[in-house]
């Protein structure tokens, strides 16, 4: 397994916040390596860019995962931090971002489909 090798493309489609007021078509593109690096850019929640980096931790056994990293593009830090978990239907992932306060303002669903290379 290399984490330089590109082994999925993903792209970011919407989202659903707990609270009115923001952004839910949040579209862009990522690409995972093949031991779970994760980098893309998305239109977020703000109407803002927004660069991602991070690491995705899954397995074969269950459609779960989780995902943690940084992603610029927000009012409150210049990198925010971020923890995501979800559920793969296919190439369909379901993630969930969790209200932290002092990080973000809102929790979100977001929805995402992914291509293995």
């Amino acid at each position: 397994m290399n984490c330089l090798t590109l082994a999925a493309i993903g792209l970011h489609l919407v989202s659903a916040h707990d609270k009115p007021g923001y952004n839910d078509a949040n579209f862009g593109i990522y690409g995972e390596t093949e031991c779970g690096f994760v980098a893309g850019a998305y239109y977020n929640s703000y109407r803002q860019p927004s660069f991602q980096i991070g690491w995705r931790a899954q397995t074969d056994h269950l459609p779960l995962f989780v995902e943690v990293g940084g992603v610029t593009g927000y009012p409150h830090h210049v990198i925010e931090p971020y923890a995501m978990a979800g559920v793969r239907l296919g190439p369909l992932r379901i993630g969930f971002v969790p209200h932290v306060a002092g990080v973000n303002k809102t929790s979100v669903v977001h929805a995402m489909v992914q291509f293995r290379l």
